[in-house]
């Protein structure tokens, strides 16, 4: 055991000085690190925040509303609802892939969404695909979609079939008609709106 004195200051402090910059610099990476970290999940917060905006906005809604009631009666959706609509899932799918959102945190926000979707408009992405001789259309949608299919067979859900696809889209279809009409009736002059919000709340 050495009987030397500790020295903090001046000839022989050499060490506790480096050793204490070394904890400096440590804990200043640290708190970057962290700071990042913070930071990033605050711009996926915002981007999910925008992403649901968009989802909800009312020319989203009427494409929704028109594939879904094309798809109820046995047609595929129109290119425009498709790519509209297929725009959005490929913007959802490259944050995913590259890293930006969480993949969980989109399973948790959309459920199955994705996957439902990608069962409806597969096979017009897929002439599509053919017509413009580009086999990269909408490709991170289609990836996004298979990983969350893989989840739903290892948790036992089935299969979207087409059947199965117009009878959720058919079931769906009078909640979205009313969100596009309560979004036009937002837009006329109060004395032009149906009282249907007086009669609501006196029946409550």
């Amino acid at each position: 055991m050495s009987t030397e004195p500790i020295v903090f200051v001046g000839p022989g402090s050499e060490w506790f000085w480096a050793m204490a910059q070394f904890i400096v610099v440590a804990v200043t990476l640290l708190g970057i690190y962290y700071q990042f970290r913070l930071q990033r999940a605050a711009n996926a917060f915002e981007q999910l925040n925008r992403l649901g905006e968009q989802w909800g906005s009312e020319p989203m809604l009427r494409a929704r509303l028109a594939a879904l009631r094309a798809i109820a009666a046995g047609r595929e959706g129109s290119e425009a609802s498709l790519s509209l609509i297929g725009n959005y899932w490929e913007t959802v799918a490259t944050l995913v892939r590259q890293g930006h959102v969480n993949e969980r945190v989109v399973a948790e926000t959309y459920g199955n969404n994705t996957a439902v979707w990608w069962s409806a408009f597969q096979g017009g992405i897929r002439q599509m695909r053919e017509q413009r001789l580009d086999p990269t259309i909408f490709e991170n949608f289609e990836w996004l979609a298979g990983r969350f299919t893989e989840d739903g067979a290892k948790s036992g859900a089935a299969a979207y079939d087409q059947a199965t696809l117009a009878r959720v889209f058919e079931a769906a279809i009078p909640a979205l008609a009313e969100r596009i009409r309560m979004a036009e009736e937002s837009r006329m002059p109060p004395e032009r709106r149906a009282p249907r919000n007086r009669r609501s709340a006196g029946a409550e």
